[in-house]
């Protein structure tokens, strides 16, 4: 019983406690940080896939190399 009742206190004030407000702006900085990057991520993938689609729609080759298997080696 003895170590509950410091967390009784906690839960009665927490904005008492020195740091919580700063801890908290953190947290609402590391959220949005983390949406930022799943954004940035997505674009990304969206990006290459459009662009691997549009490559091979057009016939071309995605890495840009050339076909040399149709040259003739004399």
């Amino acid at each position: 019983m003895g170590s509950v009742l410091p967390l009784v206190g906690l839960a009665a004030a927490p904005e008492m406690i020195p740091g919580i407000p700063v801890a908290r702006a953190l947290q609402a900085t590391a959220g949005a940080g983390f949406l930022l990057y799943c954004l940035i991520v997505l674009g990304l993938l969206a990006a290459r896939i459009r662009l691997r689609a549009r490559g091979s729609a057009t016939g071309s080759s995605a890495s840009g190399a050339k076909d040399l298997s149709a040259v003739d080696r004399t």
